[in-house]
């Protein structure tokens, strides 16, 4: 299988010159958490979510507000593309050693499409449908408490370079999950509402509780992965937490997925 018979055609796209506002707005149209930057329709950069939460909690940009930032102080510069031809299993052994989320395909210097892991992790139904959770779940390293502070979400996120991390309440009880859309939704947000005075006081205090997601995708250490990917994509989240008698034994996120894809797919 090519890439070509996978990829997206019909993907976000904006100038580079764009705002950070607009450019949000756009992924949001299609419900996508990257856009691909262009200049004189030249592809010259993409954008993540993963870009905003990481700049916009600097120092540099807590006076800003999103309608005066632009996309091209945002994204990664001249991206690393591939071609519609690559195959499934070369483009998911690209992704991972990349280290990277997507690619933007190229033919003859012009985009014709984009793939991300959602694309590459769909196909775990065609190359190891009996595999089970239990075979390709991580261990988490930490997990999240409702009153920890959205900062050190964000530091969890970064450091064990993670695409989903489970929230406890209290009593220890899963109740919710948080993933770099809503720390980056939540720094947006604020950075729109919040006067500049009063920002590094408040960004401290915003805490977990307040922008984690509810009711998080769970499977058994017996579930097959073909079962992981459909609950991730119910509810379009980037992970499932694997749980056995009621308790959190490990998490299979989209880059797991796509490792599978990569061990099976030529």
């Amino acid at each position: 299988m090519k890439v070509a018979e996978i990829m997206l055609r019909d993907y976000p796209a904006v100038d580079k010159d764009e705002t950070l506002e607009h450019a949000v707005r756009v992924m949001k149209r299609y419900d996508m958490d990257r856009v691909l930057a262009f200049e004189d329709e030249k592809l010259v950069g993409i954008m993540t979510k993963k870009d905003i939460m990481v700049k916009l909690a600097t120092l540099r940009t807590r006076n800003l507000v999103p309608g005066r930032m632009h996309v091209s102080s945002f994204m990664t510069p001249d991206p690393k593309t591939v071609p519609p031809s690559m195959t499934v299993g070369e483009v998911a052994r690209k992704m991972i050693s990349d280290n990277v989320g997507s690619y933007p395909v190229v033919e003859d210097d012009k985009v014709v499409g984009l793939v991300t892991r959602w694309e590459i992790a769909r196909l775990v139904n065609e190359v190891s449908p009996d595999t089970k959770a239990v075979d390709v779940m991580i261990t988490i390293p930490e997990v999240l408490k409702t009153t920890n502070k959205v900062l050190h979400a964000r530091k969890l996120l970064l450091q064990y370079n993670l695409l989903f991390i489970p929230v406890l309440d209290e009593e220890n009880r899963l109740v919710g999950y948080v993933t770099v859309d809503e720390v980056a939704d939540a720094f947006l947000a604020f950075h729109d509402v919040v006067p500049e005075k009063y920002r590094k006081e408040r960004i401290e205090h915003l805490l977990v509780d307040d922008i984690m997601r509810l009711r998080p995708p769970i499977v058994s250490p017996d579930s097959s992965v073909v079962e992981a990917f459909e609950k991730m994509r119910q509810k379009n989240s980037k992970g499932v937490v694997v749980v056995h008698e009621d308790k959190i034994v490990g998490i299979i996120t989209l880059d797991e997925l796509v490792r599978l894809v990569a061990s099976k797919a030529s």
